[in-house]
């Protein structure tokens, strides 16, 4: 009995059957009581003491030693309680979820049954459910690509057809957002802006679609911001490809896959290499060479990008549109900012008709 997801996905279902929600709940109680115990100790220390030099010492010590035994107690909690077969054992049975949805089964009374089995340490059947909707994943990839090739001739237009001034609304209560909560609500303005991007846009005439909620995404960035403290700052460089990432993971094109997957597949440090260059390149020319800036993006981004299983690809060439970018431009200065309205959602319009879904199709990797 062999997984069809691999020898990794064999182990993770190993060791799921054996963790104990039960224990995995008073380890992380525990935790908390002890962060607790350890800040109240810390805090009548100072209180108490006729020596503040003293007292002020200790209050340091407990506030560098803090960060320290966060990390430490997540090292254990992840390490005893198997955590990693846990996120490997999910990501498997939500893709297996996705597969059956699709196929319009009843996935409630699934995932009851993932539940009970694995109560039961029934590796087998887990095993042999999920090798069952992965072959039926490979059957309906197969379908997918001769509906794919009848339609090719018939591809439709991309396009853009929201409001700029949306866009600007939406950025600007982000803003208000982001800065009232010192950042931490950045994923709730983030997705609001996807949102809406998505919902305008089309691609090979197929609409766009966004599903992520900012709750999904407000732990995971939380956690990037604390991982950068002890980097200093390094892991900040990484931040843009993991939002790229979750992007691709909760976009969806029309009539496709959607439990495919999606992701994006380049290099963190030359993702910031290339935003760097084309943001210099468009200020040196003072703006007015900004299409041939947004093609090198928009090809170095596409080019990488997998939604619902399918690549993406850019075959737009800036000099196409540059001299109606001039123009626009100048009637930006001549109606005082008002045209770049106008002048913007015509620029993506553009980009979304030279962004194209390729025939291929893959299951992205769960695992």
């Amino acid at each position: 009995m062999v997984s069809r997801y691999g020898e990794k996905f064999d182990k993770a279902v190993d060791k799921a059957v054996k963790v104990k929600v039960a224990g995995r709940t008073l380890f992380l109680i525990a935790a908390v009581v002890a962060f607790a115990i350890w800040s109240v100790f810390f805090g009548l220390a100072v209180g108490s003491e006729d020596d503040w030099d003293e007292a002020s010492v200790r209050l340091w010590a407990a506030l560098i030693a803090l960060p320290y035994i966060l990390p430490i107690s997540i090292f254990l909690y992840v390490g005893l309680n198997k955590r990693g077969a846990i996120i490997t054992y999910n990501r498997v049975r939500e893709r297996t979820l996705g597969i059956a949805e699709y196929l319009g089964e009843n996935t409630k009374a699934l995932k009851k049954e993932f539940k009970a089995h694995r109560k039961a340490k029934d590796k087998k059947w887990i095993i042999n459910t999920t090798n069952k909707y992965y072959d039926e994943c490979e059957k309906l990839k197969a379908e997918k690509l001769v509906e794919h090739s009848a339609e090719k001739a018939e591809k439709g237009e991309g396009g853009f057809d929201g409001w700029m001034i949306q866009k600007w609304a939406w950025m600007l209560l982000g803003l208000i957002v982001t800065v009232a909560t010192l950042g931490i609500c950045f994923p709730v303005a983030y997705v609001w802006i996807l949102k809406w991007e998505a919902k305008h846009s089309l691609y090979d005439g197929k609409r766009l679609s966004f599903d992520g909620k900012a709750s999904s995404l407000v732990g995971k960035w939380i956690g990037w911001i604390l991982l950068t403290i002890p980097t200093i700052g390094i892991y900040a460089l990484f931040i843009p490809k993991k939002l790229l990432q979750w992007k691709a993971s909760h976009t969806h094109i029309e009539g496709e896959m959607s439990f495919l997957g999606g992701t994006w597949n380049g290099s963190a440090i030359l993702l910031i290499l290339n935003k760097i260059g084309c943001s210099l390149f468009s200020a040196i020319t003072l703006g007015t060479l900004k299409p041939i800036a947004i093609c090198w993006r928009k090809r170095f981004i596409q080019n990488r990008l997998m939604i619902d299983g399918r690549p993406m690809s850019f075959d737009g060439n800036g000099a196409e549109i540059l001299g109606k970018w001039i123009g626009w431009t100048l009637l930006t200065y001549i109606t005082f900012g008002i045209y770049s309205l106008f002048r913007n959602a015509r620029l993506l319009k553009w980009v979304n008709k030279h962004t194209h879904i390729e025939a291929e199709i893959k299951q992205i990797k769960v695992i």
